[in-house]
């Protein structure tokens, strides 16, 4: 035979189990076959109340049937080991609610048949129209019913639970203020016990009266069709964090609000962030239009000119078209500024997000040079690989100087050197002779040097002089890095290995000053060398700015609190 598909085996209902005190009598035999016939009741059949209490002892039963005492035999009275009563007492001190039912002969014509947990009581004169088999049949019979009607009363109050413990929404029955009960998710999310919570006002949910009085406000005066008030309000967890929701509360029975209103909170909270989330979008939406007023220049890996802006071609004076698939640096960058901007792509999608400004210098279609400070952004695949490098750029150039193109440091010099001592004009005219010496190197060769700026007497603590220092001596006013009549001197003296100490007010103090610090613990980008991390390191423990110049390829950095903080191309 095949099994027919599609149907689902129905699961039998659970026997009613009916612990029988058996008294040895026809009219009791007859009852337990006829209960056993009904099919949905299984009994056990005792002849004594002791075996009867051993029983119960093992399991719980839905009916107990029991004798009040035994009956006569020939005139002759037998002894139980107990009445019915009292094991009727047992019974209740283990199994309390468990529906009871007493039977006794009055005399040989009459049995007396009462049903001690609903109180009913049957007596039955075997001369009458029914039979007394037939009356016990019946109490038994409608006491089985309403243990059935309990029973499927209980599991429907169990499904209830289950699928109220496991809704995500968070209900609570209030009643005249105060919380009759809430379900697991409401006490799971907001931290807190079920049984902590029933009995408090409903007020212990919310951050404050203020804001219950106002969710309470808005449910009485926002309903629906079918009687819902709706309010968004905050819930506090037992961390004191606070929870976006929206509630609905409507009474349990129109008709008699008296018993209690049942309240429904929806935890907002992922619709807060997604909200937060397009706000967060719109606002970088609005800033990127913005920023289409400066330059935007989009390279590939390569290094080749993908996108540029309009604001880009009235800048350096080329069309989209002129500029599409050519090398950045063989169109936008001078000649002798290409060595030092070899990374330019490559670099910027090195760059680390929350990285500084990166300044280069840049060439207009008339030869000119410009000074351009960049924004950068790499775009990334989902394998982490560089799809292609965004450049938001400004002009940083200082057009005052015509006759010599100079770095304005005014947009961004004011980050570099806040919580330092230094003067504005002093970072100003140091950072002009390092880029003079970057250009115009000394002898026809490159030189390599760095400044020390501020703080000068913790770094010379940590320093020592390489040789005679050729600043000692020499009047105040002889040694002021602001002092045009110096530069071409401190230009000379870049040759010497070491750096320069300068206060932060302009004076200097050394040339060829050698740093003494342990520089295992500075962190600077790869193919820097030993200078750059002396440089770095006594700016982690000193509150001076470091600026050097690399011999190879002329690039300018900026060192504060032992990282670099920009960097000149």
């Amino acid at each position: 035979m095949h099994k027919a598909r599609g149907k689902t085996p129905e699961v039998p209902a659970p026997m009613i189990t009916v612990l029988l005190v058996h008294d040895n009598t026809n009219a009791i035999e007859s009852t337990r076959a006829y209960l056993e016939r009904m099919g949905e009741i299984r009994v056990d059949a005792v002849h004594s109340t002791k075996q009867a209490l051993e029983m119960a002892s093992r399991r719980r039963y839905d009916i107990i049937i029991s004798y009040f005492r035994l009956p006569e035999v020939n005139g002759i009275e037998f002894l139980a080991d107990m009445t019915g009563i009292e094991l009727l007492r047992e019974i209740k001190s283990t199994q309390a609610g468990v529906p009871f039912i007493l039977y006794h002969r009055t005399d040989r014509e009459s049995l007396l048949v009462e049903d001690v947990h609903y109180a009913a009581e049957v007596p039955s004169p075997e001369g009458g129209s029914r039979t007394p088999v037939a009356e016990m049949r019946d109490m038994i019979y409608q006491a089985v019913l309403r243990k059935k009607a309990e029973r499927d009363q209980a599991i429907r109050g169990d499904l209830l639970s289950s699928i109220l413990s496991v809704s995500p929404l968070w209900l609570c029955q209030v009643r005249e203020g105060n919380i009759e009960w809430v379900n697991s998710t409401l006490a799971r999310d907001l931290g807190v016990d079920a049984g902590t919570l029933t009995g408090q006002g409903i007020q212990a949910i919310f951050p404050g009266r203020d804001e219950y009085e106002r969710a309470f406000r808005d449910l009485g005066h926002v309903t629906d069709e079918r009687g819902w008030g709706h309010a968004e309000t905050l819930l506090k967890r037992k961390d004191g964090t606070l929870v976006p929701c929206r509630i609905r509360m409507r009474a349990m029975d129109p008709e008699n609000p008296a018993r209690g209103h049942i309240l429904v909170c929806e935890d907002r909270s992922e619709y807060k962030r997604l909200l937060d989330a397009q706000k967060e979008g719109d606002l970088r939406y609005r800033e990127f239009l913005q920023n289409a007023s400066s330059l935007i220049i989009k390279l590939d890996p390569e290094g080749m000119i993908t996108f540029f802006n309009k604001h880009a071609q009235a800048f350096f004076g080329y069309s989209e078209a002129e500029v599409l698939g050519k090398r950045v640096l063989d169109t936008l960058i001078p000649p002798n500024a290409r060595k030092g901007a070899q990374g330019f792509a490559t670099d910027t999608g090195q760059t680390q997000e929350g990285s500084n400004l990166r300044i280069n210098e840049m060439m207009l279609r008339g030869g000119e040079s410009v000074w351009v400070a960049w924004h950068t952004r790499a775009v990334r695949d989902a394998g982490g690989h560089l799809e292609e490098v965004v450049c938001i750029g400004h002009d940083i150039t200082d057009h005052e100087h015509r006759e010599r193109r100079r770095i304005s440091t005014a947009m961004w010099r004011d980050t570099v050197i806040a919580g330092t001592d230094i003067r504005e004009e002093v970072f100003d005219s140091v950072l002009h002779i390092c880029m003079e010496i970057a250009k115009e190197g000394r002898e026809g060769k490159q030189v390599g040097t760095a400044f020390i700026i501020g703080d000068s007497d913790a770094v010379l603590v940590k320093s020592k002089q390489l040789i005679l220092n050729p600043f000692e001596g020499h009047p105040a006013a002889d040694r002021m890095i602001t002092n045009h009549d110096i530069k071409e001197n401190v230009k000379e003296l870049a040759q010497l290995d070491g750096a320069f100490i300068i206060r932060g007010d302009g004076r200097i103090e050394a040339a060829a000053r050698y740093i003494t610090i342990d520089t295992s613990k500075v962190g600077i980008p790869k193919g820097l060398g030993t200078r750059h991390s002396s440089v770095a390191g006594i700016t982690l423990v000193t509150s001076a700015i470091g600026i050097v110049l690399s011999q190879s390829g002329g690039k300018i950095s900026i060192f504060k609190n032992g990282r670099m903080v920009q960097e000149i191309a």
